[in-house]
């Protein structure tokens, strides 16, 4: 974080170190029912206004990273997309290609196994964004839609079990393709159910867009204007709600991307409901490349998988993808052997905290589930650790026992970890 913004991660717990014109302090999550997600953000309000918000992440921290180095590169390709389940083929996808690099074989996949590649991702995308937009007119009240909307879900689902056997995670991917193919069968069963998506969603846009009791929630509630998206630097549809026009898809074309047809969809006004229209057109987008991808591959032959050697080079390599949340980096270090070095995964929601927090800046404290909904946190994919003394730069590493253990005194005696 920089500038104006650093100060949102705050060290202090009792309310020292709050804004003072401030007069009351809400406390949300982890175990509150505005943030089902293990964080735990301070709001500072004066009235019915909020002053300022702050979050601390770090309640759950699952180790995936260190896992990864006692697994073989094979085994890791089951346990990346555990990162995150609603962007489990997004990290897949990310994870297979770092492994194709890093072997040699990145030039040998074949186009057939990158469009089914690219299916299972924006068959995750659809499923995301209508997951999402659901629990958010829940949040704002709207369960009608919530209902709606996770109704018409099941279609991608039924679609995306009929492909993998999965309904959520398809795990189809493998370093040097995929596992397994899209017969033309399976593909014709597809398409006419995902012409009965589309019409549901144009019809969800509709609800959003023309029914006054959800459109009141939304419209100019959150506002995050493009200046301040810009010293934020959100990714994913939060920042393309408020006028920044940068996909990953777009600006660094990974598998075919480049190949077919799709627009870039951003929005200027950058309130709540321009970030609900992003990922409204952004799943309308995707249904019209699922159907693309569908057609392209009954012209399209090629092996679906090459071998890649259970032993990787000596190297490095990051990459990248456009995930329902926004830009996914994975960066992996190979060291000659069958298992990684290191390897290191920077999520989408980590880069999106601090625009939503701005987000929070003057509005009422009724309107927080909404704007807490709009970046789609997850912080299980997000959560690392480190304490940093900021009058020294000294930086320790302790266990979770001994962090609790310290936390305690730290409260009881008024005093810091170092």
């Amino acid at each position: 974080m920089t500038g104006e913004f650093r100060s949102r991660f705050r060290t202090l717990v009792d309310g020292s170190d709050a804004p003072p014109d401030a007069d009351h302090h809400i406390f949300i999550g982890p175990q509150h029912p505005w943030c089902e997600e293990p964080a735990h953000f301070i709001i500072h309000v004066k009235g019915e206004r909020v002053v300022e918000a702050d979050i601390r992440i770090g309640f759950n921290l699952r180790g995936i990273e260190k896992a990864m180095e006692n697994k073989t590169w094979r085994q890791n390709t089951m346990l990346i997309p555990r990162a995150c389940g609603i962007c489990s083929a997004v990290h897949q996808n990310i994870y297979v290609r770092v492994v194709d690099r890093l072997a040699g074989v990145e030039d040998q996949i074949s186009e057939r196994a990158r469009l089914i590649r690219m299916f299972s991702c924006e068959a995750e995308r659809i499923h995301s964004h209508i997951l999402w937009y659901g629990i958010l007119a829940h949040d704002a009240g709207f369960d009608t839609m919530l209902h709606v909307s996770w109704r018409d879900r099941e279609i991608i689902m039924d679609i995306v079990e009929d492909f993998s056997g999965n309904r959520v995670n398809p795990a189809l991917m493998l370093p040097g393709g995929v596992k397994r193919d899209i017969p033309k069968e399976k593909a014709d069963r597809a398409k006419p159910m995902l012409d009965e998506l589309e019409k549901k969603v144009l019809y969800h846009k509709k609800v959003f867009t023309e029914e006054a009791s959800i459109r009141n929630r939304l419209e100019d509630v959150g506002i995050l204007t493009k200046e301040d998206a810009k010293k934020t630097t959100p990714n994913g549809p939060t920042g393309r709600g408020s006028g920044l026009p940068f996909d990953v898809r777009k600006a660094f074309p990974y598998e075919l991307y480049d190949k077919i047809d799709w627009n870039l969809v951003y929005y200027n006004e950058g309130d709540i409901l321009a970030t609900t229209l992003v990922r409204l057109d952004e799943t309308l987008e995707s249904i019209q490349m699922c159907k693309q991808i569908l057609d392209n591959l009954e012209s399209t032959q090629g092996e679906l998988l090459v071998r890649v050697k259970p032993r990787i080079p000596e190297g490095n390599y990051m990459s990248r993808a456009e995930a329902p949340r926004g830009e996914d980096l994975h960066f992996g270090v190979a060291n000659g052997t069958d298992t990684p070095e290191r390897y290191k995964i920077r999520a989408p929601s980590l880069g999106n905290i601090d625009a939503t927090l701005k987000r929070m800046d003057g509005e009422y404290i009724a309107d927080m589930p909404v704007i807490l909904r709009s970046y789609d946190p997850c912080f299980s994919c997000t959560n690392r650790v480190m304490i940093i003394n900021e009058k020294t730069g000294e930086k320790i590493i302790i266990d979770q026992d001994e962090f609790a253990r310290k936390a305690i005194k730290a409260k009881k005696y008024n005093r810091s970890f170092f």
